[in-house]
């Protein structure tokens, strides 16, 4: 289902830090439903390092960003601006091209001083902040989720990975409907080479399982096995059914590569024998 994205505007003092990562997030995490762009209102000229680096852990390169000037931007028509820090705010009160405006008082992790390694955790801090606000901002700006049927949800959920998935050469294969117990669920599968991620999706429930050679494992079993839990992406309290399949995006960018690209075999092997993993149904997230 084909929806206009929302065009937004992400406007901080230089544009070298909390605007670019903002711009970066909501285009790594929602893309398909939003057009991202950043800007500040006095350009700093260059892109932080240590933002491009936070941003780079999450399976993601901007070291081609730029810092631009809010005037790039000031003819355009923009569904929203987001002032990521209070002076910008005050810099740029008004917008009259945007439809809303809304203002976050975040703290500017440049300032912070201290090691290499303490000043990227501030940059951290900023990038996972900003990361939450935006989770909130997309769902806030949600009129209404269509009632999609479990093969209309999983098809549009397989287009919403079919770019990640195409980088590593993997095909989808199409929607299928199979009776599980008394229901009936939808079923897809994105394979390569001996390789696949399995997708199901029962009573609105989305489920992935990674499959290879004659082992299966839950997508939280294979991030748990790769220690990266704690850092996984979650629907939380989203009223969209899809962001279970922007989320399962953002985890195989940042984490499930090793997989996708067969390097990572051997410790994919490993993870599924501790689980006693075999290739077979998954029956549970």
């Amino acid at each position: 289902m084909e929806t206009e994205k929302k065009r937004i505007l992400f406007l901080c003092t230089g544009n070298a830090a909390r605007s670019q990562m903002a711009e970066a997030l909501a285009r790594i995490d929602y893309g398909d439903v939003v057009e991202p762009v950043s800007a500040g209102s006095r350009p700093a000229g260059f892109v932080h390092e240590l933002a491009v680096l936070a941003i780079a852990e999450l399976g993601v390169s901007i070291e081609e960003a730029e810092s631009k000037p809010a005037e790039d931007y000031s003819a355009e028509k923009l569904d929203l601006v987001v002032t990521v820090c209070d002076s910008a705010a005050a810099d740029c009160p008004t917008w009259p091209g945007a439809r809303h405006i809304v203002n976050w008082s975040i703290a500017d992790p440049s300032f912070v001083r201290g090691t290499e390694s303490e000043r990227l955790d501030a940059f951290r801090t900023t990038r996972d902040e900003l990361r939450r606000r935006i989770d909130g901002l997309i769902e806030a700006l949600r009129r209404s989720v269509p009632r999609r049927t479990d093969a209309e949800l999983l098809a549009e959920g397989a287009r919403i990975l079919e770019a990640t998935m195409a980088d590593h050469g993997f095909r989808f294969g199409g929607v299928s409907e199979e009776k599980v117990g008394h229901r009936v669920a939808a079923r897809g599968r994105f394979s390569r080479r001996g390789r696949a991620l399995d997708l199901e999706v029962r009573s609105g429930v989305a489920i992935a399982a990674y499959v290879a050679r004659e082992r299966l494992l839950l997508h939280p079993d294979y991030m748990a096995g790769l220690g990266a839990t704690a850092a996984m992406r979650y629907p939380g309290l989203s009223s969209d059914p899809l962001d279970a399949f922007r989320r399962l995006r953002a985890d195989l960018v940042r984490f499930a590569r090793p997989f996708l690209a067969g390097r990572g075999m051997r410790e994919f092997e490993k993870i599924a024998d501790a689980h006693g993993a075999s290739n077979g149904p998954a029956k549970t997230a």
